[in-house]
């Protein structure tokens, strides 16, 4: 697997250790050995180290643009992901790299669809879909998980086993540690996307949203991140998962350290502070409310 990591920026060997260590501790700060089998836990930990091998640090979006060949071939459907999944089931295919072949026919078979269907929903083309579908299963089981919010050692987790991908909410979870660390792939993969930003210049393709080097401000577009596409994510996420309330608080923290920077380096008017700090204050607030569910 290492070696088929590319030398990137972001989308590298030691994203995808870090990814798979944060989904084994997603799994044992939820217990998943009272809902999810060993095969299955198993694939999660696989699919999360091989969720993006052969990454070329270009978004599905530019190589369908482009018409690159992994468009091409998977018919603009998740290029990468459908790639990252063929890989890893490439490499498996290797006796001497198969890390399935202790395993029976039934369990295989349960691995490859829990691999397969795991890095297919780490497309950020998806997560809004996802953040839909575990904001409807909170809703349907609100009691349930509000219950058990306050009792922790004695969760009951079956009725979830279907609504979190994994290795999605821990590809995404840069936010939720700790500052340095959030700041620290922050800048790798504004790096990253600012290379491709480069190349489309060079392309005389439209310009990513956060790809253009010349325009971006980096704490600012790390504020837009965390409050738009992340917060409904983890929030939802930590309805259902109530002993993942703490990363939701962390995620705050950030947030203010993001805003601090971002005053220091724009010099903004009053009013656009006052819209940030609004920002924080509803995710701190947020997070006072999540700490207090876990209360008995």
């Amino acid at each position: 697997v290492y070696s088929n990591y590319n030398s990137l920026p972001y989308h590298n060997y030691f994203h995808a250790v870090d990814v798979t260590y944060t989904v084994h501790r997603l799994m044992d700060i939820n217990r998943t050995d009272a809902w999810l089998s060993n095969v299955e836990k198993y694939a999660l930990l696989l699919a999360a180290l091989c969720h993006d091998v052969g990454h070329q640090g270009k978004t599905n979006p530019f190589l369908v643009e482009t018409q690159h060949q992994l468009a091409r071939v998977y018919n603009d459907k998740s290029p990468l992901e459908n790639m990252h999944a063929a890989k890893l089931f490439e490499i498996a295919s290797n006796e001497d790299t198969d890390v399935f072949k202790r395993l029976d026919k039934d369990a295989r078979k349960t691995a490859r669809k829990v691999c397969i269907a795991a890095i297919l929903h780490t497309d950020n083309a998806e997560h809004f879909e996802m953040v839909r579908e575990v904001s409807k299963i909170y809703e349907l089981t609100s009691d349930l998980c509000d219950g058990q919010a306050a009792q922790l050692d004695d969760l009951d987790m079956n009725y979830v086993e279907q609504v979190l991908c994994v290795p999605h909410f821990a590809d995404v979870s840069n936010p939720l540690k700790p500052f340095k660390m959030c700041h620290a792939w922050a800048w790798r993969v504004l790096e990253e996307f600012f290379n491709q930003g480069d190349t489309e210049k060079e392309l005389g393709l439209p310009v990513g949203m956060l790809n253009d080097r010349d325009k971006i401000n980096r704490p600012g577009s790390q504020h837009g991140f965390i409050n738009f596409m992340v917060a409904p994510f983890v929030l939802n996420t930590v309805k259902v998962f109530p002993s993942l309330h703490s990363v939701y608080t962390q995620m705050g923290e950030n947030l203010e350290q993001w805003r601090h920077m971002w005053v220091a380096e724009v010099k903004p008017s009053e009013e656009e502070i006052a819209k940030k700090d609004a920002d924080v204050q509803k995710i701190k607030d947020t997070a006072l409310e999540l700490r207090k569910r876990t209360m008995p």
